[in-house]
């Protein structure tokens, strides 16, 4: 079986009501099920890519909180969470010997890894619980200048929750310690992203996002798993009710 035939019979979506004559309890329990579900699948991947989880779940907060700031709805306060734990998921289609290299990519190699926002929103494709978080899986590498990938997409023709996340997920890659480069101080990343209002990021985007950088980053501590697990919890009951 393919993984979206096998994705799709694993993820039923909630009908957002109880059929009648059931306990409304219940559809509760399955929209439970699925965001759960979506983190598992998110933390699979980031184990396989970065050997921990606290990726996923740095961005899936940081996001959620730069949303607030922005006034995302509801609605789309829930895409991006799912969105967040679901990015990479393509990277389960990336070879290990490209995935796990330590070294610089060839321009071979980096075309192979370079497919799998598209290889993500494939998998994603026929799962209704999911459709809302495709955007993101699909256009998180687009670049507000139009040189990005996959689509090649310009200025607000991205989704707006793509713009969103591309800032925080750019953020914590500078915050963090990778096999290629040490991690850079939230002033430094600050520094580095800055400049790139209008060719990476949106402006607007990014213009609320740098003063409530420090805030997150301090917020998030030595950014272990039970520090960051009370902080995405909190937000996942205020958004989902669960």
């Amino acid at each position: 079986m393919s993984w979206p035939a096998l994705l799709t019979r694993l993820f039923r979506p909630s009908s957002g009501s109880a059929p009648p004559g059931l306990d409304p309890r219940c559809d509760r329990v399955l929209i439970d099920v699925n965001i759960h579900a979506a983190q598992l699948l998110g933390h699979a991947v980031a184990l396989r890519d970065h050997g921990t989880v606290t990726h996923n779940m740095r961005v899936a907060w940081m996001s959620s909180r730069l949303g607030e700031a922005l006034g995302l709805d509801r609605t789309a306060m829930q895409a991006l969470m799912k969105g967040a734990f679901l990015h990479d998921v393509g990277k389960i289609g990336i070879p290990d010997a490209i995935l796990l290299k330590p070294g610089p990519l060839s321009v071979e190699e980096r075309l192979v890894m370079n497919r799998h926002p598209e290889l993500g929103a494939e998998l994603i494709q026929d799962i209704a619980w999911f459709s809302d978080a495709r955007p993101i899986v699909l256009h998180h590498h687009e670049r507000y200048d139009g040189t990005g990938y996959q689509q090649a997409l310009r200025g607000e023709a991205i989704p707006l929750t793509a713009r969103l996340f591309a800032v925080v997920d750019v953020f914590d890659a500078l915050i963090s310690d990778r096999p290629y480069k040490a991690a850079l101080s939230c002033d430094l990343a600050v520094a580095f992203m800055a400049p790139k209002a209008g060719s990476h990021f949106d402006p607007a985007v990014l213009e609320v996002f740098l003063p409530l950088a420090p805030k997150l980053h301090d917020a998030m501590g030595d950014q272990e798993v039970e520090t960051l697990k009370p902080l995405l919890e909190s937000q996942r009951r205020r958004y989902f009710g669960i």
